[in-house]
């Protein structure tokens, strides 16, 4: 079975707040392109990670006021290359438009709401699945919502369908009928 036939079983978990990208756990970036107002991550399966170069890195701390916390400008080329190269660990693309990669070296991939003007864009080959406004494609892939206490899957009942009995006067002004 290939990585691809792998991932597109996989699902995306959707909580309240944010989306986990499941099937981008265990990728690894292979290839990053330097462009004049981003940088793209490619990874070793159909997944694209592009995000300004307002986007951030962290050694261990995921806290947004850290001191090790800083624009990917701040470190050369290479030793970025170098330390997203580990595996993902948890992709965490939140609704409020931020994102936040843990890889298995310890290092932190972010792009945080309080920096708006930072562009990120998830891709799935030729697919926009993510950007800073939302879930825009699943690309195929489940998406399923779950409880943030449980962990279980919510599966609501689907809304009835209007009777067709339902005697309603449309040319009223009362809202009850």
């Amino acid at each position: 079975m290939s990585d691809v036939d792998k991932n597109r079983r996989e699902t995306i978990k959707e909580y309240e707040d944010r989306w986990i990208m499941q099937p981008l756990r265990g990728s690894r970036v292979v290839r990053t392109t330097w462009l004049p107002e981003e940088v793209e991550f490619e990874t070793d399966t159909p997944f694209r990670i592009v995000v300004g170069y307002g986007a951030e890195m962290a050694p261990r701390s995921i806290a947004e006021d850290s001191p090790e916390r800083h624009m990917i400008s701040h470190w050369t080329r290479a030793e970025v290359e170098r330390n997203v190269s580990a595996p993902i660990l948890s992709p965490v693309f939140f609704k409020s438009g931020s994102l936040r990669l843990g890889l298995g070296n310890g290092w932190n991939l972010f792009v945080s709401n309080r920096h708006p003007q930072v562009t990120a864009t998830v891709f799935f080959g030729d697919i926009l699945m993510w950007n800073r406004s939302g879930m825009l494609s699943p690309a195929g892939f489940s998406v399923v919502t779950l409880d943030p206490w449980t962990g279980q899957r919510i599966d609501a009942p689907p809304w009835p369908s209007r009777p067709e009995d339902l005697d309603i006067d449309t040319d009223s002004d009362d809202i009850n009928g």
